[in-house]
């Protein structure tokens, strides 16, 4: 897929994505993957990244759905 078509695909799903999933896409592409104190990741991290998101796309990982997640934290606050 050339640039032009990637653009205009993620450009029509970001006008439809739910504030969720357009959280997700900003955290992934904020700043050109900077930390929140301005610093790149580095390759190790990044790895670990895709390799956990690849785990997830398989099964293989357990994965938490917001609500679960929120739960968690609720109960281990107490």
């Amino acid at each position: 897929m050339d640039v032009v078509a990637l653009r205009e695909k993620l450009h029509d799903y970001i006008n439809i994505a739910d504030e969720q999933h357009l959280s997700a896409i900003y955290v992934l592409v904020r700043d050109n993957t900077l930390s929140e104190s301005g610093e790149k990741y580095d390759e190790a991290t990044m790895n670990m990244i895709y390799e956990r998101r690849e785990n997830h796309r398989k099964g293989i990982s357990k994965s938490y759905t917001v609500e679960e997640s929120m739960e968690m934290i609720r109960n281990h606050k107490k």
